[in-house]
This record gives structure tokens, C-alpha cells and sequence, in this order.
């Protein structure tokens, strides 16, 4: 119970240790203001632009001298039927269409759009489908007396944009960049600083006397490690948070509309849900013990920046591998398999993998099992050579070393 005791005291005072730094701070605070400038210059550009949309018919003439009269400032006239209407909307690039038919004798319009039509240009619709009707209605001789009386109908269907990361891992695989961007080239330089602050120091003598090197080194990266959860879990309640806010403001459904921001973030939390989050988070453990190990070869504090970078590089080569290798093609190929079930490399590719269901779970249960592994053994072995590297203090330079350890 004691040991028990001791190695939390050791994750807690790590833990609080980073959270009170200003370094932490600025950590917490950066990105979310990057996030905040590059959404709040999108929110502007997309206001400042006005609506576009496409007006098609099976019949030409029906459509034409709308589209002719609000090309300058609604209606794309490039675009001329339905096929290409829909394509458009999916691809975002007009905010709707309207789609004009005959049935009857009567003038029927239908609106698909992923937000409601905009005010002004549906009055100049609405004028002009009266207009086409009663000019249809004059020209039409053999209307009963019932057509006589007819209006035109112009219904709206609104549509919701949905994103597969099945067909499409290239989301999954931005997220797990920015994530691991930040976290692993951060983090490491965070976790090798850590350990190379109780480098040399007398008290260091004194916690090893009390503690076993293997438990206070695993305290340490746990208590890191609760730092980067508790971090992203902040950010996740933002998120939500502010996604939940802005649903209701009207100012900003143009921008919500044109940015399908829920549907991304959907995607995203989904895409991070499950075995994707394990192999995440073990990845980030994984590169933690490789930088504190870095950290703990060195002499001075200052130096362990520098000693984390080859750690910093490693997995940027990796996601680097993961960008020209996101399609499924390319992930069914043999070397990208076999990189599958390399720790390091799996936390990357096994996710795009099953994202892309190029995997089985069986597959995905034996790689984590390496991953594991990998881990336990590298916590292990560091853990038992941790005392001696923390109290060795020779000037030997830092490859010389670390090939020595």
C-alpha cells in the first residue's frame, strides 16, 4: 500500500508540477487562439460573401431569364442541370439549387440546399414562379376552371452533409497530425526536460532511496501522460461547448452551413472513438519513454531540447509516410502491412487501416498486443538502468552516451 502510495504521489506531483508552469499556459492557450483566428477570419470572408446558387430545368427555357436577371449577384449560370447542381452542393461550392418543373399545368419548384434559401433572393423566386404561372395559365387554352386558379409550390429540402471517413481516411489522418503535432512535438520536449531536471541532484539520491528507479521513472511519465489527457479533455469540453453556443446564434448559420463545422467535428470525435484512441494514446506513450530517455543521458537541463529531437523527428518521418500513404491502395500495400505491427509506426497506419477496413480485428488485436509489448519492455529496461544513467555526471558528448546506455 505504501509503494502504491509513493509512485502516486510521485504522478501527482508531476502533474501539478507542468499544470502550475507557464509553460503549460501557454501550451493550453496557443492553439486555441490559433483556432480562433483562423475561424473567426473564415466566419468573416464567408459573411462578407454572398449566397450562390443554381437555378436548372429539364426545360431550359423555363430556367433561362431567372438565371439571366440575378447572375451578377445569386445565381451561377455555369451551372445547367440537375447532375451538376448536386455535384456542386456536394463539393460546396454553391450554397443551393432550385430545381423548376411543369407537372400538370402547374409551376413546381423544389430547393435543396444545406441552409434555408436566403430571404431576397426567394422573394425574386417567388415573383417570378407567380410570373411564369399566370403566363402559363394565359397561353394555356385548355385550363379548366380549377387550373385557372393555380400558384406555383416552391418547397424547401434541407439537407444534411455527412461525412464517410470510411471512403475518405484523410480527415482521420489531419486529425491524428494535429494531434500528435502538437502533443509529441511538444510533450517530448516537455518529458525530456522533466527527467533531466532531477539530473545530478542530491535529492535525487534520496528519492532513489525510498523509491525503486522502475516506479518513480513509470510516476513520471504517467503523471505527463495525465497531463496530455487532461489537456485534450479541456479542449474536447470547449469544443462541445462552443459547437453548442454558436448552433444557436443566427449570425452564424451562413458560416456553420458553408463550413459543415458539426459534421467535421462529428467525424472527428468518431474517427478518435474506440481501439483508434488506444493506439493514440500508446503512441504517445511510447514517444514520452523514448524522450526521457534521451532526457536522462544528458548532463545539463538545457541540452534536453536538443536530446529529444532525433524522438521529434522519428515521428514526423511517420506521419510524414501516413500523408503519401492515405489511400487505400497504398495502405493494402505489403511494406505499409508490415509497418502496421512496428511499434512507433502502428499507433499511425493500423487506424488508417481499419478505418479503411484494409484490416481485421484480429490484425488489430496483434499489433496492439506488440505495441504493448514494445512498451512494457522499453519501461522496463529504462526503468532498470534509469538510476544509474540520472546519477552518472561524465562529459562525454550525447551520442557517445546514449550508444554506451
Amino acid at each position: 500500500m505504501r509503494r502504491i502510495r509513493k509512485f502516486a504521489i510521485v504522478v501527482w506531483h508531476t502533474f501539478c508540477k507542468q499544470v502550475k508552469s507557464w509553460s503549460f499556459v501557454m501550451l493550453f492557450s496557443v492553439p486555441l487562439l490559433l483556432l480562433a483566428v483562423t475561424f473567426g477570419t473564415e466566419y468573416f470572408i464567408i459573411n462578407s460573401m454572398g449566397d450562390t446558387y443554381a437555378v436548372v430545368s429539364n426545360n431550359p427555357e423555363i430556367s433561362k431569364p431567372f438565371v439571366k436577371a440575378n447572375v451578377e449577384d445569386y445565381v451561377d449560370d455555369t451551372i445547367k442541370t440537375v447532375s451538376i447542381a448536386k455535384k456542386s452542393l456536394q463539393n460546396v461550392d454553391i450554397d443551393g439549387y432550385v430545381d423548376i418543373e411543369v407537372k400538370r399545368g402547374q409551376i413546381q419548384a423544389d430547393y435543396f440546399g444545406t441552409k434555408k434559401i436566403d430571404s431576397k433572393f426567394k422573394k425574386r423566386l417567388v415573383k417570378y414562379l407567380k410570373q411564369l404561372q399566370n403566363e402559363r395559365s394565359k397561353k394555356d387554352s385548355k385550363l379548366n376552371s380549377s387550373q385557372t386558379h393555380l400558384t406555383p409550390v416552391l418547397s424547401e429540402h434541407l439537407q444534411k452533409m455527412t461525412i464517410n471517413l470510411g471512403e475518405d481516411p484523410h480527415l482521420f489522418l489531419s486529425t491524428i497530425f494535429g494531434i500528435m503535432f502538437v502533443i509529441v512535438g511538444i510533450y517530448t520536449n516537455i518529458t525530456a526536460q522533466e527527467i533531466a531536471a532531477d539530473k545530478g541532484t542530491k535529492i535525487i539520491e534520496v528519492i532513489f532511496s525510498s523509491i525503486s528507479a522502475v516506479k518513480y521513472f513509470t510516476g513520471k511519465i504517467t503523471g505527463i501522460l495525465g497531463l496530455v489527457v487532461f489537456q485534450l479533455l479541456i479542449y474536447l469540453i470547449i469544443g462541445a461547448t462552443g459547437l453548442e453556443m454558436i448552433k444557436h446564434i443566427p449570425q452564424a448559420a451562413p458560416f456553420m452551413a458553408q463550413t459543415n463545422l458539426l459534421a467535421y467535428a462529428r467525424a472527428i470525435v468518431q474517427s478518435l472513438l474506440g481501439i483508434k484512441l488506444v493506439y493514440l494514446l500508446l503512441g504517445i506513450i511510447l514517444f514520452m519513454i523514448l524522450a526521457a530517455y534521451c532526457g536522462a543521458v544528458v548532463k545539463r537541463t538545457e541540452d534536453a531540447s536538443k536530446a529529444a529531437q532525433p524522438v521529434t523527428y522519428f515521428s514526423f518521418v511517420i506521419l510524414f509516410i501516413g500523408l503519401i500513404s492515405s489511400n487505400i491502395s497504398t495502405l493494402k500495400n505489403p511494406i505499409i502491412v508490415f509497418l502496421s505491427f512496428i511499434p512507433g509506426f502502428s499507433s499511425f497506419f493500423m487506424p488508417l487501416r481499419l478505418i479503411t477496413k484494409t484490416a481485421n480485428n484480429w490484425e488489430s488485436a496483434f499489433s496492439l498486443l506488440i505495441l504493448i509489448g514494445c512498451i512494457g519492455l522499453l519501461v522496463f529496461s529504462v526503468g532498470k538502468s534509469y538510476k544509474r544513467l540520472m546519477l552518472q555526471n561524465d562529459s562525454k558528448p550525447f551520442w557517445q552516451k546514449l550508444k554506451k546506455s
